[in-house]
């Protein structure tokens, strides 16, 4: 700093810790050598942004969180699907035995509409309210860390750089 402001590095530690005052010319100098808006760096160079640095992994980690949660909106729009139809089976397998001709093996159908029933609650504890609900948790926070990672490319400048 001091060979480009053409002054002693003393008198740029004395002016750093507001003992001296820099000559104008040197004054003149400072404001095209500290970019404009730049962010103070602390020690571990935070606030720090590399022109070259490489935004594909973070690209393609945004990416992948887009489409991992397209592909879960489609199984949980499955999920209500198969849902719904063992809530149907739910309510329609319990009277059936009752509606049989006379000449029917009651005891036979009884026991399939039992079987029936057992594998719709089994099959509404992996596709039901609690289980679609998780599966929404996971959506909103994939697209959630989609949208965080669109920011941070949007803040650093770099959307669309690793593609130039």
């Amino acid at each position: 700093m001091s060979e480009l402001l053409g002054v002693s590095r003393a008198l740029v530690a004395l002016t750093e810790t507001g003992q001296r005052a820099l000559p104008l010319t040197a004054r003149e100098l400072l404001p095209a050598l500290v970019p404009a808006k730049s962010p103070a760096l602390g020690s571990s160079g935070e606030g720090f942004t590399s022109p070259l640095a490489d935004w594909e992994p973070l690209e393609a980690y945004q990416k992948k969180c887009q489409q991992q949660a397209a592909r879960l909106r489609r199984e949980l729009t499955r999920m209500q699907k198969k849902a719904a139809q063992h809530y149907q089976r739910l309510q329609v397998l319990p009277s059936l035995p009752a509606n049989l001709p006379a000449s029917a093996d009651r005891q036979r159908v009884q026991q399939w509409v039992e079987q029936r029933l057992e594998e719709a609650r089994l099959e509404l504890q992996r596709s039901g309210p609690a289980a679609q609900a998780l599966l929404a948790v996971r959506i909103k926070a994939l697209e959630y860390e989609a949208a965080e990672a669109l920011r941070e490319l949007a803040m650093a400048g770099a959307l669309g750089r690793s593609n130039r």
